[in-house]
Formats: structure tokens, C-alpha cells, sequence
């Protein structure tokens, strides 16, 4: 029984590729285990049986599962607080997939539900252990090339918006959602200042519905700016 070696029980909500992720993550680690998973296409659940890994089959089975201390929730981001406060109010501790809600006000109804059931409610931000942004970072606070008054960050790809619900607007998708939460994140980790201006041109080469890319100019209450790209049709 892993409850009686200290572990914590995780349930994972969503079984793509980040859900995969997670599930392979569980299984190597030695402070928390994976009770199963919950997805609501049948050949996703049938794959996780076929890896040797428990399906619930339905997401109230999840709730009422004991063994459940917390859900990791990895499904279409329009999905993220509903889920997540039927988990809270179950009794359970989540951490959400970014972009964690699609709107402020649906993060601030979520927190609030968190607070109300003394459980604890995160965001899991994986690009904040990538090498490089940490060498950045490091160089960055060490002063050692001196004065960084600005910083620009870019991924590029050629074959367009990754799967298929990434590229629908009532899923959340879009690339300002999708890589733009990560390296928006990783620059407001290094320059802390608050951020008194934002300029950004969305680009719709192939998908007019949600950006397949972006241009983002951020200022900062100290002066310095910090300028973020994403495009998935060049390099």
C-alpha cells in the first residue's frame, strides 16, 4: 500500500501528451504515486489499460476515490476551472495545466473556492526548470555581463499549431495560450519590476480563429522591456 509509505495519491486528468507526461512522471517518483487516470475518449482510456495503468470510468469516480489526494489536470484549457473546483470540492489538492483559467475573473472564482476548502490550488509551470531560461537567470542576478536593460525570447516551428484543439477558440487555444504563458512567465521571473506596458501583434497566417503566433513588447516600471516571439509556420 504506497498511502502507508508516505506517498500522496495522484489521479491524472487526461491522458494526451501532457497527460502521458504526468503519468510517466508518477510512476518514477518516490513522493507521490498514480492512482489512474480519467479521459473522456474511450481509446485514450483503453491505451492507458493497455500500459498497465487504472482508467476510472467516468470523473466522478475520481472524486469519490479515497486513495485521490490530488489531480493533475491536463485536458483543453476551457476545461481547467470547472474541473478543478469540482476537485477542490471533493476534498482534493490541484494542479492545473497553464494557462490555469482563460480569464481572470475565472482564476479569482477558482482560488476563492480553494481558499473556502483549505485546499491547496497550483499551476504546473514545468519551463521553469528549462537550462537555458535558469542560465539566464543566473547570469542575469550574478550582474556578471553587466546592466540587462532588455531581453528577447523566441520559439519557432514550421508545421503549424500543435494538435487539433489547440487551434479552436472555444477550447482556449492559440499560441499566446499555448508556449506564449511559458516564456511570458520565464521573462517576469527575471525582471520582477511590475510591467506598465504591453504592445502585441497576433498573427493569423493559416487560422483565422486563434494566433498561430505572436510579437509581444512588455515594459517595465524600472525601464527595462523585454520582447517575446512565437510562430509555428517559419523558422
Amino acid at each position: 500500500d504506497q498511502k502507508t509509505n508516505g506517498k500522496k495519491g495522484c489521479a491524472v486528468i487526461g491522458y494526451g501528451g501532457m497527460g502521458g507526461w504526468h503519468t510517466r512522471h508518477l510512476l518514477e517518483s518516490d513522493v507521490a504515486y498514480l492512482t489512474g487516470i480519467y479521459d473522456i475518449k474511450p481509446e485514450r482510456a483503453e491505451l492507458a489499460r493497455e500500459n498497465g495503468i487504472y482508467a476510472y470510468p467516468w470523473y466522478e469516480a475520481v472524486l469519490a476515490d479515497p486513495k485521490v489526494d490530488f489531480v493533475t489536470i491536463a485536458v483543453p484549457n476551457e476545461l481547467h476551472a470547472p474541473l478543478a473546483i469540482q476537485a477542490l470540492r471533493a476534498g482534493m489538492h490541484v494542479i492545473s495545466e497553464k494557462p490555469v483559467t482563460l480569464s481572470v475573473n475565472e482564476l479569482d472564482s477558482v482560488i476563492k473556492v480553494a481558499d473556502e476548502c483549505g485546499k491547496l490550488f497550483t499551476v504546473h509551470q514545468n519551463r521553469r526548470f528549462d537550462v537555458d531560461f535558469l542560465a539566464m537567470k543566473q547570469i542575469y542576478n550574478s550582474g556578471e555581463i553587466g546592466d540587462i536593460f532588455n531581453i528577447e525570447s523566441r520559439i519557432h516551428g514550421s508545421r503549424g499549431i500543435p494538435s487539433d484543439w489547440r487551434g479552436i477558440k472555444q477550447y482556449g487555444g492559440g499560441m499566446l495560450y499555448d508556449w506564449g504563458i511559458h516564456l511570458i512567465d520565464q521573462v517576469m521571473q527575471i525582471l520582477t519590476a511590475p510591467v506598465t506596458k504591453i504592445d502585441c501583434r497576433f498573427d493569423h497566417i493559416t487560422n483565422e480563429e486563434v494566433d498561430d503566433g505572436f510579437r509581444l513588447d512588455m515594459t517595465f516600471a524600472d525601464g527595462k522591456t523585454a520582447y517575446v516571439e512565437v510562430g509555428t509556420y517559419n523558422f
